[in-house]
């Protein structure tokens, strides 16, 4: 699956296959993340590894003030069993968000990875929204050069939406700032002003 669109046309397949989750409901949600506290908790553990202790859960990598910000991207679990993901593609013609029908662990992360696999859906501001049904997603694609890039989109639900877009917390006040291989995730319950600012691109 490729971000970048070179024509409106191979801008309506990506929007066509992202709107392809509009009607489910979201039954999971996990934050795939830099496993950052693995050489303190588990040195010897091998490839993906799931948080269960609440010494992790204490101090989540992800969770800054008014959003997270997670390394990797954002798996969407539905209640019919198919599974959406939201990362980042590498700067350059192709740079922006990706939202497709696959996991994110066996395709944009190789099967093995020594990442953290975070289950947010009773732990984050997802709570709001999981059983909730979804009723429309928006790939935010901007003009580029010769085509069209995308760096934000937007799932909403009857209580609300969620932004997901290239972003991420920075110092030294680790307030959102964009970035190129970064997702951040907002979940503003009552939803987003139409007009809210998306991040520009970063060269």
């Amino acid at each position: 699956m490729v971000s970048f669109a070179r024509t409106v046309g191979e801008r309506g397949v990506r929007e066509d296959r992202a709107r392809g989750m509009v009607g489910s409901a979201v039954r999971a949600v996990r934050y795939i993340d830099i496993d950052y506290f693995r050489e303190d908790v588990a040195p010897g553990h091998r490839g993906p590894r799931r948080i269960v202790d609440e010494t992790d859960w204490g101090r989540p990598s992800w969770r800054y003030d008014g959003f997270d910000s997670i390394d990797y991207g954002v798996e969407l679990e539905c209640v019919d069993g198919r599974v959406f993901s939201v990362t980042w593609q590498s700067p350059g013609w192709t740079e922006g968000l990706v939202f497709w029908e696959q996991p994110l662990i066996g395709n944009a992360v190789v099967p093995d990875a020594a990442v953290a696999v975070w289950d947010v859906t009773r732990r984050s501001g997802w709570l709001d929204f999981v059983g909730e049904t979804v009723r429309d997603v928006r790939l935010h694609y901007e003009p580029w050069d010769d085509g069209f890039w995308c760096p934000s989109a937007t799932i909403s639900f009857g209580p609300g939406d969620v932004r997901l877009l290239l972003g991420e917390a920075r110092a030294p006040d680790w307030r959102l700032h964009p970035s190129a291989d970064n997702i951040a995730v907002i979940c503003r319950p009552g939803g987003f002003d139409q007009a809210a600012a998306q991040p520009s691109r970063e060269t």
